[in-house]
């Protein structure tokens, strides 16, 4: 054998020896700090929407085992564990209440009592003549007729005003009343040329003729319905006092005359 391959053995052995030394001192090393570990934290899921009308059920825990870590292998395989979530309650159960309703889950039943409000009551129609003063009125008098009228208005006495006052209101009517031919031969038989009549009349707040009366006759039936049925015609504008419109009473006098 030579001398070059003696020392070639002779290195090769050292050098397998030294790398064993070195790989049991790294062995003996892990050895001595095994209380190195690796945790993880768990984390909770957000727990599942609630169900309508339900229970809001329990939020799923998931926890994790650890254990050392091998440095030497591999690393260590974590298993969640999930726990079931409890079903919502829905109510149901064979408890008996104290109603008599048909029981049933689609059951319409009917309220007795503590049922709420119900829709609002109209109120009653007022009443004209009950001695009550109600919504809508202005008096109520019982039909007793004194300053009350029938429909619950308040009887306004009428101002009286002069003859060329309500003249000048007035925007409609017939004034030249003739009496009838046969009423016209008898004034004539009586000998007269001139017959005069007064009347009354009344103009309510809205222009038109109330009431009319005689205030003094012509003596002559006939005509003097002619000149009232003419009056009754007549049209007005209201007679105002500051602005509001008030009922009005004067006379008007007729004079006819035959020549």
């Amino acid at each position: 054998m030579s001398r070059r391959w003696l020392v070639a053995v002779s290195v090769s052995a050292h050098v397998c020896i030294l790398a064993g030394f070195f790989v049991s001192g790294v062995w003996r090393l892990e050895r001595l700090d095994p209380g190195k570990r690796r945790f993880t934290m768990d984390v909770p899921l957000q727990p599942p929407p609630a169900p309508s009308g339900g229970k809001v059920p329990d939020a799923p825990v998931i926890t994790a085992k650890t254990r050392p870590i091998d440095h030497g292998r591999h690393q260590p395989v974590i298993k969640p564990e999930i726990t079931k979530p409890t079903e919502p309650e829905t109510g149901g159960g064979d408890v008996v209440g104290p109603g008599n309703g048909p029981g049933g889950p689609d059951a319409v039943g009917t309220c007795t009592e503590n049922c709420g409000e119900g829709p609002p009551v109209a109120p009653p129609a007022p009443v004209c003549g009950n001695g009550v003063v109600e919504a809508g009125e202005q008096c109520d008098d019982g039909n007793a007729s004194a300053g009350c009228t029938s429909t619950c208005r308040i009887i306004v006495k009428p101002t009286l005003v002069a003859p060329a006052t309500l003249q000048a209101l007035r925007i409609s009517g017939e004034t030249q009343v003739h009496p009838s031919a046969v009423t016209q031969n008898q004034v004539m038989r009586d000998g007269k040329h001139r017959i005069e009549g007064t009347v009354n009349l009344c103009v309510g707040t809205s222009g038109s003729v109330t009431s009319t009366t005689l205030r003094s006759t012509t003596s002559y039936p006939d005509y003097d319905q002619s000149l009232l049925a003419a009056v009754r015609d007549w049209r007005y504008r209201p007679y105002t006092v500051n602005g509001t419109p008030v009922p009005v009473c004067s006379v008007v006098k007729f004079i006819y005359t035959i020549n």
